[in-house]
């Protein structure tokens, strides 16, 4: 399984590989450009939520770059509605018309390949980018290997509303142009050069103004983020050959909830440990502390603003435990992915409660991943560290081997008896061909297990595996996490298995208070 999704996520191509060349000089007409509502502007290139090279801003307001295939992450550019990055609301609009040039680089495309194919994302107002809570308005093919085209897209009378549904709002950020590689015979490293030289928006027949967005929270009901950089090692190398080269600071994000007070001990939150999938890495979620913070971090501010989600904190981390987790790393080590258990329990999560006020007790841990992120919560989240967490969500997760043997496995951990799975949450899209046919399965299997108190599971329509889902998998579970149904006793069983020193292994560990944050 993690061989299919490095062949069809590597998304090697980090924001890192960004570089853009911009040309001095400016038309005094503009012969290409974005117009909205008959006025044409300059395209306002959003950098930090584009994935391309040799990004190149023309003296006749075209915009040209270079796009990579990466096993269906093809590359591509995101731009801003507004130079000034004001937002739109999509619902004034009926139609896309854009015009392009492209050509498949010579010596960089494969012979299987199809004739090149695009996407047209529109980014909501949370958007982080090309990859970052987009939603496809449409995906087409040219008809030539190369050359000129021109594409007229309808905008579906319900697609307002299924921003709304991603977003809470119709506010629409850009709008991103984006290399479809997926299941299109594109070998990855096939490259495709491509010019944006226009694209309209046109609005309707007495179409309202567009309005300046406002989700109508006051800034003191909106969470932060903050960076940290924690202590760890890599768990690859036996602890007695470990070497200083071994030992390494690693980079994560963090969500802290409206409220928070560092001074304030009395006062203490959930954890929840958020992961990426393969090839990806902390920053794949798009929580952030620039702009508006990313999609999840718009989720979770209304979420708790409304009371509807209970207040935690959240990490965004690397799940590879090695040397190769970064910084902005390929998070491709399978082997580093596997081993993640020591890191989590001894360094993460023990650093994590040392420097922020955060609840002990494995009804006040959750876990949770997309792809490679959602089988290491089941394998490792759930197979190996049911003792310190109880809350899981697996967006279409990697699910190995067959479900009654994971069920077995994990019943007949003595480790664990006694423990329950207060929550439990899947999704996977029915169009996804890594977990369309496992995943269901196992689906069945979870509803059935006794020691899940509760759970919940979503097929998403026509979803593939990609954003769209894992977004809506997030949303869906940050409801249902930390909110458990049945009254327990299961800090008894705790106590009584850190107790048992031939089961060390199942404590977490303390270290002291880390006083500086690298913020």
């Amino acid at each position: 399984m993690f061989q299919q999704l490095k062949n069809h996520f590597s998304w090697s191509l980090a924001l890192s590989l960004l570089t853009l060349t911009v040309t001095s000089s400016k038309s005094v007409e503009l012969e290409n450009g974005i117009t909205l509502r008959d006025t044409k502007d300059k395209f306002t290139i959003f950098e930090d939520g584009s994935v391309a090279t040799d990004i190149v801003e023309a003296e006749d307001g075209s915009i040209s770059w270079v796009a990579t295939a990466s096993g269906g992450a093809g590359g591509g550019v995101s731009f801003f509605m507004n130079e000034n990055k004001e937002e739109i609301n999509i619902a004034n609009y009926e139609s896309v018309d854009l015009e392009i040039d492209y050509s498949p680089v010579e010596g960089k495309w494969s012979t299987e390949a199809m004739n090149p194919g695009f996407c047209l994302r529109i980014l909501p107002w949370d958007s982080s980018g090309l990859f970052g809570g987009y939603e496809d308005l449409d995906c087409f093919d040219a008809d030539s290997y190369s050359g000129s085209l021109k594409h007229h897209i309808d905008i579906p009378s319900d697609f307002a509303e299924k921003i709304i549904k991603s977003s809470d709002f119709d506010s629409v950020l850009g709008f991103s142009l984006k290399f479809n590689d997926y299941l299109r015979g594109n070998e990855d490293g096939d490259q495709l050069k491509v010019k944006l030289k226009n694209i309209k928006f046109n609005a309707k027949k007495d179409a309202a103004e567009d309005k300046a967005f406002d989700d109508g929270l006051k800034d003191t009901e909106r969470g932060t983020v903050v960076e940290i950089n924690y202590p760890t090692r890599d768990y690859k190398v036996n602890e007695s050959d470990l070497t200083d080269a071994d030992k390494y600071k690693k980079h994560a994000w963090v969500y802290l909830p409206s409220g928070y007070d560092a001074d304030d001990k009395n006062t203490t939150y959930p954890l929840f440990v958020l992961l990426h999938g393969h090839g990806q890495n902390e920053n794949t979620w798009g929580l952030s502390n620039k702009g508006r913070g990313g999609k999840i971090k718009g989720y979770m501010d209304r979420g708790m603003a409304s009371g509807e989600v209970e207040k935690f904190i959240l990490v965004a981390a690397t799940g590879i435990a090695s040397k190769n987790w970064g910084p902005n790393g390929p998070g491709t080590d399978v082997n580093g992915a596997g081993v993640f258990e020591g890191e989590l329990r001894n360094d993460l999560i023990p650093y994590l409660r040392a420097n922020f006020n955060i609840k002990e007790g494995r009804d006040n841990t959750a876990m949770a991943g997309l792809s490679m992120g959602g089988g290491q919560t089941f394998n490792i989240g759930i197979g190996k560290c049911l003792d310190i967490m109880s809350h899981f969500a697996g967006f279409s997760g990697a699910f190995f081997g067959e479900p009654a043997d994971y069920i077995a496995m994990v019943d007949g951990n003595k480790d664990f008896d006694g423990l329950k799975i207060h929550n439990l949450y899947m999704i996977y899209g029915d169009a996804d061909i890594l977990v369309k046919d496992s995943f269901p399965i196992a689906i069945e299997a979870m509803k059935k297990w006794e020691r899940i108190e509760n759970f919940e599971d979503y097929m998403f329509p026509g979803g593939t595996h990609d954003f769209p889902v894992w977004y809506k998998g997030f949303n869906d579970f940050i409801h249902i996490v930390f909110k458990i149904k049945e009254s327990n006793t299961t800090d008894n069983v705790v106590d009584n298995v850190a107790k048992n020193t031939n089961k060390e292994k199942c404590v977490i560990k303390k270290i002291p208070k880390v006083i500086k944050i690298n913020n």
